[in-house]
């Protein structure tokens, strides 16, 4: 080629770059961002009161979580439980999309809240799915053991008679989308007790006699049940977590299964794939750690690692149950 030319092709080349330059740099400070990242603490949104056990789980993930960053920083769990959690929910929403601002969030409890708020406050459907605090909880009816329901037959018998008063947490609680969901999967004529608060109040609440039977997670009803103040009479769980208790299976409703707790950590909508990465692998592998694993033992809670692609498929799934029966979770 001749000398001329080398220069102009050159010349040209380097043209080439410099009009790519500012996509090249862009792409350079994004990758140079993600790997500062993080650089300040970050904030953990809690939407539920202090001491609850989905506030003690998330206590108990934080500090392995903090290990597993990539840079030395304190991951700062804040609790916003105004609104049935519907406040916290809004505020990780809106917040800057940085990787500074993570929340833990329960299915299918605010898939109600989305609803009732008409969607206006938040979008479960955007918000960026990092992992999940455990395995998802399946759901038992248990009644107190001093009551004269001694049987899922019993309690067939009385809703023959009467609406079955089943004590629970508010509308927009988790606990009370499973009840609704359960009762009519079952065919049982069931009147709700709502309004408790605490994850345990409601349970604690059918046991006094509160009303008649209460349908909640098998780790909040698990400690109850060894201590011989609550009696299980169905489970619904594939496999009975509960010698000689009915599961789905006996049931002869399988889909009640698929009523599950799912806890999961999520980021504000549009939080780049590099940050995203770097959040969702400290969380994956705080899920392993031996000393995560025995305090979630201690809260009757298994940890599973999960990561975000598999996380986002089980919203999917309990997004599905919900719109199946959201007519009967309406306010």
């Amino acid at each position: 080629m001749p000398r001329c030319q080398k220069i102009l092709s050159r010349r040209m080349f380097l043209a080439g770059v410099s009009a790519g330059a500012p996509l090249l740099a862009g792409g350079t400070r994004a990758w140079a961002a993600d790997s500062n990242f993080p650089s300040k603490n970050i904030d953990f949104i809690i939407p539920k009161s202090p001491g609850g056990g989905f506030d003690n789980l998330v206590r108990v993930v934080v500090p392995a979580m903090e290990r597993f960053l990539p840079h030395k920083v304190n991951v700062v769990p804040d609790n916003i439980p105004a609104g049935g959690g519907g406040k916290g929910i809004t505020q990780l929403y809106r917040s800057k999309p940085d990787g500074y601002t993570i929340g833990a969030v329960d299915l299918p409890g605010s898939f109600v809240l989305q609803q009732r708020q008409g969607g206006v406050a938040f979008d479960l459907n955007k918000i960026v799915w990092l992992g999940l605090l455990g395995r998802p909880d399946s759901f038992a009816l248990a009644v107190g053991t001093n009551s004269r329901l001694k049987s899922m037959q019993d309690l067939m018998a009385l809703s023959k008679t009467r609406a079955v008063k089943f004590t629970s947490s508010g509308p927009e609680g988790t606990a009370y989308a499973a009840t609704v969901i359960a009762t009519k999967i079952l065919g049982m004529n069931a009147r709700m007790i709502a309004g408790y608060k605490g994850s345990s109040d409601f349970v604690v609440g059918a046991m006094r006699g509160d009303g008649d039977a209460v349908v909640a997670p098998v780790s909040t009803l698990l400690p109850m049940v060894q201590a011989k103040t609550m009696r299980i009479l169905a489970n619904f769980e594939t496999r009975s977590t509960f010698p000689g208790v009915a599961d789905v299976a006996a049931l002869g409703h399988p889909e009640l299964a698929q009523i599950l707790l799912v806890r999961i950590v999520g980021a504000p909508p549009g939080l780049p794939a590099g940050i995203k990465t770097i959040l969702a692998a400290a969380l994956n592998k705080s899920m392993a750690d031996p000393e995560t694993v025995r305090l979630a033992k201690n809260l009757d809670v298994v940890m599973s690692p999960q990561t975000a692609e598999e996380t986002e498929t089980i919203v999917r799934q309990s997004a599905a149950l919900f719109d199946k029966w959201k007519q009967y979770l309406a306010a």
